[in-house]
């Protein structure tokens, strides 16, 4: 699988952060075993998507503020559309 996805409308391609990169840099950061992060960080992906899609607004620093701010349902599948803010990094 490509690390990378293009948009229609967009000539940049986004760069994808994978669920296993995203434990891997988790495994790393907190020098547990793989083992002892998976079920965390797939207890947390499962609670945020319950949390968006029940149009709940996130407030999770360092992360941010995220809301909804458009949500369709298309095809079976429910496209929503998050409005992100961050704060600025203290060090920037």
């Amino acid at each position: 699988m490509s690390k990378t996805q293009k948009c229609a409308d967009d000539p940049h391609p986004a760069k994808v952060l994978q669920k296993r990169q995203l434990l891997a840099r988790v495994v790393q950061r907190t020098g547990l075993r793989s083992a002892e992060v998976k079920p965390v960080v797939e207890a947390t992906l499962a609670e945020l998507g319950d949390a968006i899609a029940g149009g709940m607004t996130l407030a999770l620093p360092p992360l941010g503020r995220a809301r909804i701010s458009q949500s369709i349902d298309r095809s079976g599948a429910e496209i929503v559309t998050l409005r992100l803010r961050r704060k600025p990094d203290a060090e920037a």
